[in-house]
């Protein structure tokens, strides 16, 4: 696989830089220090330094404080860039996808950076053009992150700040509209009704090899390794850099009054709580323990909205999930009731978001796994303004009075 090297764009990061004019026009910094969270009203809004346009994106603090993502470069000038999207790497490190040169010298132009967060130092990163903000980014336990950039999954390697480096990890001609990556670097991808396995030494396996069935829901555990669901359990380990091996793990009782079974066109929700999973089936939680292998139905009295789609603290128009360090919280389709489940004892809670006086869009919820409660963008009935806020874990709102606007917010991160 071809290794493309980033550019480092600061001196203090990545060695010695030249000290001649040219270096004094490059990207140093990102003003991101501190940020919790990332959101982008619509429309674009003049720079108040520079008077040029910008794409909207602002970062909140852990005090609440709101200021917009501009650059400075090595001569200390501030400038306004077009983001088109912020992902999240980790509390450290964030992406920025968009447009990035400095209009005095155009020999530097980037699509995508990689900003830290502590230090506020960029770096750019060379062959990743189409970064997909919508699918969600991944680690191992290798110091790689893994995201998709024109519809492939590639790796950026992190384990030595002064050599980060990034490859494609699918063979030529495969692409990714899902994936999930294990904590020993093996990925799971799919594109449309194509289903495979891929191992960090290139071996790849489709469900019918790997499985003996042509469809599954497969879900990372909490050991860093894949389960899938297909009626039975299966778990998907590795035995070496190229060999992957499915192992039942519990059997299905179908033949018995229970009808318990492992869902396969189910998604799987993590409970990190109670190392378990939870599938949501008209009025019933299946829910699979991976250190007991076992798997339990839950009747609930009422009907739970089917989990479209899960991608953690990811925010994305197509999902309806997102799991707290405390609870599961499913969307109806129209966004206006929230179903929260307990992860301590699956107890089922609704919070009418219009009852409570607010309008929340697809797209602009995240959370984190780490942290609790819900952060949402939408626009607050009693004044007619859009607000950043949090949906708590008692069913309680509050809104951060600083990011009251007028102007739709049309995207919002969790960065911790």
């Amino acid at each position: 696989m071809k290794k493309l090297i980033l550019l480092a764009l600061v001196c203090a990061m990545a060695g010695a830089c030249s000290k001649d004019s040219d270096s004094e026009d490059r990207l140093r910094k990102a003003t991101v220090k501190g940020a919790v969270m990332a959101y982008q009203s619509a429309g674009r809004v003049r720079g108040a330094r520079t008077g040029s346009d910008f794409s909207g994106f602002n970062t909140v603090d852990a005090a609440g404080n709101v200021k917009p993502i501009r650059f400075i470069t090595d001569r200390g000038d501030t400038l306004d860039m077009q983001i088109s999207a912020v992902k999240s790497l980790s509390e450290r490190y964030m992406l920025l996808k968009g447009s990035f040169h400095n209009p005095q010298d155009l020999r530097f132009y980037y699509n995508t950076l990689l900003v830290d967060v502590n230090t506020e130092y960029i770096y750019a990163i060379e062959g990743v053009k189409n970064l997909y903000e919508d699918l969600p980014v991944f680690s191992d336990d290798y110091g790689c992150w893994y995201f998709v950039s024109s519809g492939t999954v590639v790796k950026l390697n992190a384990s030595n700040p002064d050599n980060l480096t990034v490859e494609s990890c699918l063979a030529e001609g495969q692409s990714a509209n899902r994936y999930w990556v294990s904590a020993d670097g093996v990925i799971y991808y799919e594109y449309g009704l194509n289903s495979k396995f891929k191992c960090p030494g290139g071996r790849t396996y489709t469900f019918e090899e790997l499985l003996g069935v042509s469809s599954a829901s497969v879900f990372c555990g909490h050991s860093g390794v894949f389960y899938a669901a297909a009626g039975d359990i299966y778990k998907i380990s590795l035995q070496g850099p190229n060999i992957l091996q499915a192992q039942v793990v519990w059997e299905s009782d179908l033949e018995t009054w229970n009808s318990v079974y492992a869902p396969y066109d189910k998604v799987y929700c993590p409970n990190p709580k109670r190392k378990e999973h939870i599938a949501v089936n008209n009025n019933s939680l299946y829910v699979f323990n991976e250190e007991l292998n076992e798997m339990r139905k839950i009747e609930q009295s009422e009907s739970i909205p089917f989990i479209r789609e899960y991608c953690g603290w990811e925010s994305a128009s197509w999902t309806n999930a997102f799991v707290t360090s405390e609870s599961l919280f499913i969307f109806d389709e129209s966004y206006k009731k929230l179903y929260q489940i307990s992860l301590a004892d699956y107890s089922v809670h609704t919070i009418d978001m219009v009852q409570a006086g607010y309008e929340v869009g697809q797209g602009t919820v995240s959370c984190s796994l780490d942290s609790p409660g819900l952060s949402f963008a939408g626009l607050r009935y009693a004044d007619g303004k859009n607000v950043v806020g949090m949906i708590n874990e008692d069913g309680s709102i509050t809104a951060n009075e600083r990011t009251a606007t007028d102007t739709p917010i049309v995207s919002l991160v969790r960065l911790n």
